[in-house]
């Protein structure tokens, strides 16, 4: 991790709760190891509401980090996995909770027939596409226990990008 990457990363991690850093410090060092580089967002003011962790190589950005205040009082990780084949529950529940809500404009909702899309099935049938290639799921909050498969997802979305937009 280069000085100027590590001094985005601590300054994010100053916006979060210490009980909270450790588990964000994790999988953001984990993205920014798989070539994803933070970069800040800022508002029409100038000031700094987001983080982006974005691969210029592939012109992708895997992960987003809503700063607290902004959307939430807690901040929001929100980030990418459509190339993941399998996920658990806990994934499942966040992107029908994303895809349920109607978080998207209209023209982000897509059919069967896009290029990238999440898929949910919800408990009474109905079978839902949410286009992926300019939505981000929130997966905050999460627990310790959700550490290891957020990395997995990570890797298998960039393994995607990489395989798949040549």
């Amino acid at each position: 991790m280069t000085k100027a990457q590590n001094e985005k990363l601590n300054e994010l991690l100053d916006t979060l709760p210490l009980s909270e850093k450790g588990n964000y410090r994790e999988i953001l060092e984990y993205a920014i190891g798989l070539g994803y580089v933070p970069s800040k967002i800022k508002n029409s003011h100038g000031k700094v509401i987001a983080f982006a962790f974005s691969k210029n190589k592939i012109g992708k950005r895997l992960a987003k980090f809503n700063l607290p205040g902004v959307y939430t009082a807690d901040g929001e990780l929100r980030m990418q996995f459509y190339g993941a084949t399998e996920y658990s529950v806990f994934f499942h529940e966040k992107l029908r909770k994303e895809i349920d809500c109607g978080t998207a404009p209209c023209e982000r909702q897509c059919g069967v027939n896009c290029a990238g899309k999440y898929t949910c099935i919800f408990p009474d049938g109905r079978r839902l596409y949410r286009c992926a290639i300019h939505s981000l799921v929130q997966i905050s909050p999460f627990g310790v226990e959700n550490i290891k498969e957020i990395k997995q997802l990570m890797k298998e979305q960039d393994d995607f990008w990489l395989k798949n937009d040549k």
